[in-house]
């Protein structure tokens, strides 16, 4: 008895150590760091035109230059890795050509005013994820949803933003695009004597190159 008990000890002893190994490796590598480049990333408001005279008007497209970043990376996991993104709302500006050079410095001073961004009160605006979802696709590539917090003048606000992303030579490239109110973000439209106004809904673009 005493030898088959000895034998059992052993089985489950082995099942245990078998057991905390497929456990370990099932957490898989930690999150590799990567820094976002500002200078090939790029995050683009498009807002349209509304109102009883939106045929006069035409759309702004505004530039949001990237402060800093990361993306924290899991190889084959990506349900473990994450995104921070910081920008200084003094820096966001009219995308030349979008619009008459005439209009951009009016577009521009009415955007970073008190009825828009309040840049002197809030200067900077960040997005920080909270969970991502995806699906690999080709070879190095995945199809994301990046869930996170928008966090601009001192309010931040849910979103969801489906993202494409590519993986090559230890880089990643992301791009994507959602739709977004403005009133969801604490910011009434503007409008020119009532009669043109922004629409409340607006579009974020995207482009993010992270590396090493």
């Amino acid at each position: 008895m005493s030898r088959m008990r000895a034998r059992g000890a052993v089985l489950l002893a082995g099942v245990v150590v078998c057991g905390a190994l497929a456990v370990t490796e099932g957490l898989g590598a930690e999150p590799q760091r990567l820094a976002v480049d500002p200078a090939k990333s790029h995050l683009r408001l498009v807002l349209g035109r509304g109102g009883l005279m939106s045929f006069m008007g035409h759309e702004h497209h505004i530039e949001a230059p990237l402060a800093e970043g990361h993306v924290e990376v899991v190889e084959d996991d990506p349900a473990r890795s994450s995104v921070r993104l910081r920008f200084e709302a003094a820096r966001l500006f009219v995308i030349p050509g979008s619009e008459p050079a005439d209009d951009i410095p009016k577009v521009e001073e009415r955007m970073r005013g008190p009825e828009v961004l309040e840049v002197a009160k809030y200067p900077e605006i960040v997005f920080e994820s909270v969970s991502v979802k995806g699906t690999p696709q080709a070879a190095s590539g995945f199809k994301l949803v990046v869930a996170g917090r928008l966090t601009l003048k001192g309010r931040s606000v849910p979103v969801e933003i489906p993202l494409d992303v590519r993986r090559a030579d230890g880089s990643i490239e992301a791009k994507g695009e959602v739709s977004l109110n403005l009133r969801d973000l604490g910011i009434e439209p503007p409008s020119v004597a009532g009669v043109v106004k922004v629409k409340d809904r607006f579009q974020l673009e995207f482009e993010i190159h992270a590396g090493p």
